[in-house]
């Protein structure tokens, strides 16, 4: 019993593809991708005032956990927990 290969180049769909491209002059193709970016894609990238002033919040509490200045209260953090859950 003979079973012939599934991948022969005559039933292969991408081989009239690829023939294709290759008989197009290489100036009709595209030569290179465009973006755009819209004003308002620009504005977004732009460091906003926000993000400045939560930047400087962080390195604060940073350098207060690193001089051990920071403390943490138990009791608000265990309102803070209760409230959540609770009150949902």
């Amino acid at each position: 019993m003979k079973i012939d290969s599934f991948n022969r180049p005559e039933t292969n769909p991408y081989t009239k593809q690829i023939q294709r491209t290759e008989q197009i002059p290489r100036t009709a193709r595209v030569e290179e991708d465009q973006i755009q970016i819209s004003k308002e894609a620009k504005e977004l990238q732009q460091a906003t005032k926000v993000e400045t002033e939560r930047q400087a919040k962080i390195e604060h509490l940073k350098n207060q956990i690193q001089q051990g200045e920071y403390h943490v209260d138990p009791k608000k953090v265990a309102h803070s927990i209760a409230k959540y859950y609770f009150n949902q």
